[in-house]
């Protein structure tokens, strides 16, 4: 099990990445949104303890779209085409911590508006982070002579979202970095992301 993390400082989190989670077109973005988000990520930057894990596992895929993974065989049209010509795949879980679920609570006591923007911010904040990952990542298998293939989580296309009962059974990152996962399978702390990404050689 490999432990990543990263100073929030570090992180590129992208303004209008965090202004289309708010729901914004880029067309009618003015320079005051700009100003307002970008100090809410300021904000959300001296909250976030961005850390992940992350493990490599072998995988097989039938023509018939079961895939074995190591917590198990699924059944996923969708991931089995993600992961076509792949023999190996990373499997992460990445939070940016509880501070900022205590931060975004008292916001949304204080200011409905300004809990919107902070939760906008935290999305674009977290997939920072699994970028930043996924690149580390990309250069080390670029480094095999491999190529790695996009993220794909539980909960997209028509890979169940019961997957992250998997995940987390073989991840275990309740003990790592402090992430779990709940009856209803939403994750704890809120801002977290569960992913696969497949390894072609």
């Amino acid at each position: 099990m490999d432990i990543y993390t990263i100073n929030a400082k570090d992180l590129v989190i992208n303004e209008y990445e965090a202004l289309r989670y708010l729901g914004y077109v880029r067309s009618s973005i003015t320079d005051e949104d700009i100003e307002m988000v970008k100090a809410a990520i300021e904000e959300v930057r001296g909250l976030a303890a961005p850390k992940a894990c992350f493990e490599r596992y072998p995988v097989t895929i039938s023509e018939d779209f079961d895939i074995t993974m190591p917590y198990g065989i699924i059944h996923s049209k969708d991931l089995a085409t993600n992961l076509n010509g792949c023999s190996e795949i990373y499997i992460f879980a990445a939070t940016i911590g509880p501070r900022f679920d205590m931060a975004l609570t008292r916001q949304r006591q204080i200011s409905i508006a300004k809990a919107a923007v902070y939760q906008s911010v935290g999305a674009a904040t977290v997939e920072a982070l699994c970028d930043t990952l996924n690149e580390d990542l990309r250069r080390k298998v670029l480094e095999e002579g491999g190529t790695l293939h996009p993220r794909f989580s539980p909960g997209f296309g028509d890979m169940s979202l019961d997957n992250q009962k998997g995940i987390f059974s073989v991840l275990r990152p309740e003990k790592s970095i402090g992430l779990t996962l709940k009856d209803n399978l939403i994750m704890a702390p809120e801002k977290s992301v569960t992913a696969i990404i497949g390894i072609e050689k």
